[in-house]
Order: structure tokens, then sequence, then C-alpha cells
């Protein structure tokens, strides 16, 4: 699958070099300074709470304008940037209140012996590569049957894309110990991690979870 991932991403570079500028960096930049904001502020309680969302944010937002594309090559069929875009905008206010409510639930999952709260994680994780269905229910059925379907490779998936993120970014924090703190050099590495990881681990995901839908709506 990996060549895969890398084969799309070489015949579709040009959309997904867009994509990274115009949402991407916006989303990141957003979500960065919403951190840096949320730990320095002394009316806000839990910040880690808050910022741990700001980071669920990060990651879930993008995916809409890849999910398509994916699905799209996968059909053989083509598409324009502006058509990601608006597709973006389309699911953006599902992906952003779905997010919210279910990053609650986890929270109040934390007082539950953390199952509700890893079962909010996988959800999370999946739910946005379900998002163009046509109700939310759809998407909330199809996301729990993949759920049950893949909850093993789930686990797997969540696992490796939280480690990477703490392997890279640790890294990164290691080395900019050598100079002083610049929080535009944080952000811009931030920017750049984000603009390289994150429309592989899309591209994959959609992959992932969803190509067995693209062949049987071939069939």
């Amino acid at each position: 699958m990996i060549k895969e991932v890398f084969d799309l991403y070489n015949r579709h570079w040009f959309h997904i070099l867009m994509w990274s500028f115009l949402l991407i960096v916006p989303i990141t930049t957003f979500s960065f300074i919403g951190i840096l904001y949320v730990f320095d502020s002394e009316g806000i309680h839990n910040p880690a709470y808050l910022a741990g969302w700001l980071l669920v944010l990060n990651f879930v937002l993008g995916i809409p304008p890849f999910l398509k594309l994916v699905m799209k090559d996968e059909l053989d069929e083509s598409m324009s940037v502006v058509e990601g875009l608006q597709f973006f905008l389309k699911q953006f206010g599902f992906v952003l209140l779905t997010s919210v409510a279910i990053y609650v639930i986890g929270l109040i999952g934390i007082y539950l012996l953390f199952i509700p709260s890893i079962l909010a994680l996988l959800f999370l994780l999946i739910f946005p590569f379900f998002s163009e269905k046509n109700s939310v229910k759809e998407v909330i059925v199809e996301t729990f049957r993949k759920m049950k379907d893949e909850n093993i490779s789930l686990i797997g998936d969540l696992f490796i894309i939280v480690g990477l993120n703490l392997v890279i970014w640790t890294s990164v924090m290691m080395f900019m110990e050598q100079f002083d703190n610049n929080i535009m050099a944080f952000l811009l590495i931030r920017i750049m991690m984000n603009i390289i990881i994150l429309p592989i681990l899309y591209i994959y995901l959609t992959l992932r979870y969803r190509k067995n839908d693209v062949i049987q709506t071939i069939r």
C-alpha cells in the first residue's frame, strides 16, 4: 500500500501542494497559535484539554479534499483544485461540530475507565473519511461499522499516527534547544512537518478504509 500511496501522490502532486498551502498551512497556524494562547491564558482551566482539541482539529479538518481526490482517482476520474476547496468548505461545519461533540465525549470517558475515550479517539480518526455520506446517521453508522470490522488495524493506525507525531516533534524540540527559543521558527517547522506528513497520512487512511467502498461502486 505504501507504493500505492506514493504513486497517487506523484500523480496529483500539484493538487496536494496547493491544498497544503491553502488549507494545511492556515489550519496548522491557527492550531499552533491557539495552543500557545490557551497555555498562556490564566483564565482557562485545564488548558491541556483545549490544546488536545486543537491538535485533533489540526488533523481532521484538512481530510475532505484528499479523501475526494483518492476516491476520484480510484474511479479514474479527475478533479480540480477548486473542486477540492469547495468540498472542504462543504464539509467544514460538519467535521468541526462532530469533532467537538466526540472530543467532549472522550473527555468525559476519562472518568469511565477510559473506554469511551478510546472509542472517541478511534471515531475521530476515521469519521471524516465518511463525511461525504448523505446524512449524519449514515456517517455514524458507516464509521462504527468500520470500527467494528477494523478494530485492531484502527488501534494500530492510531498508535502509528500519535507515535509518529511525538517522535518527530520531540526530535525537532531537541534540535531547537540548540538555538534561542523562537516561536516563528517553531511554527515554520510545524508547518513544514504537516505539509510533508499529513497528505501522506490522509491518502494512506483513505486507501486503507475506503478503497473497498470504491471497488464495490465500480462493480
